[in-house]
Order: C-alpha cells, then structure tokens, then sequence
C-alpha cells in the first residue's frame, strides 16, 4: 500500500467500514448460537435491519449506516420435532396499544 496516494489510501478506510458492517448482517447475526439443555436444542433469532444515512448531505462524502436487530422468536428443538416460539415485543404492544386509545379519544369527540 505504500506506493499508492494518500488520498487513495484515505478512501479505501470507508469502504472497508463499510463492508465489514454489511457483513455483520449475516445469517450468524441472524441465528443466535444454539443453546442445549436436557435434550432440548434452543436458537434464537433476530430481524436485522440495515439503513443507510448521510448526516452531513452527499457534498462533504461522509455518511453512514447503521445496523439493529430485535428479537423475534426462537426456535426449540426436542425429540425430532420443530417448534417456532415468536416472542413479544412489549414495547410494540405499549405503542399499539397507545395509538390505538389515543384514535378512540379522538373518535369521541
């Protein structure tokens, strides 16, 4: 790398960044480690999501992305058979929840 420019050098970090971050968004990230207790195997799983961002406008060539994942279920294996346990997601169910009594006031007026 050193008979390349500086600003060539400079570049490549972002792109490197990146791509190690697209990465990180893989079925390993996806599907948690198995977990094995009496008999039972247990992974859980996540959604994961990736955007995209450029705080500082497109001009100055700095941005970002972002990766987040939540739990969503698990899956539980014991004796041969397959189960799918979704989780709850009590914030969702708080926001929901939320929005659904503020439309109601709304409604009564």
């Amino acid at each position: 790398m050193a008979d390349r420019p500086e600003s060539e050098r400079a570049a490549r970090g972002p792109r490197q960044a990146g791509r190690a971050i697209r990465d990180q968004a893989t079925a390993q990230r996806v599907f948690g480690e198995r977990i094995e207790l009496d008999g039972v195997t247990i992974i859980p799983v996540a959604a994961v999501r990736r955007c995209k961002c450029n705080p500082g406008g497109e001009e100055n060539g700095k941005g970002g992305s972002c990766n987040s994942a939540r739990p969503v279920g698990l899956v539980v294996i014991q004796g041969g058979r397959v189960e799918w346990k979704p989780t709850l997601d009590l914030s969702r169910v708080a926001l929901i929840a939320a929005v659904t009594l503020g439309l109601l006031a709304l409604r009564r007026r």
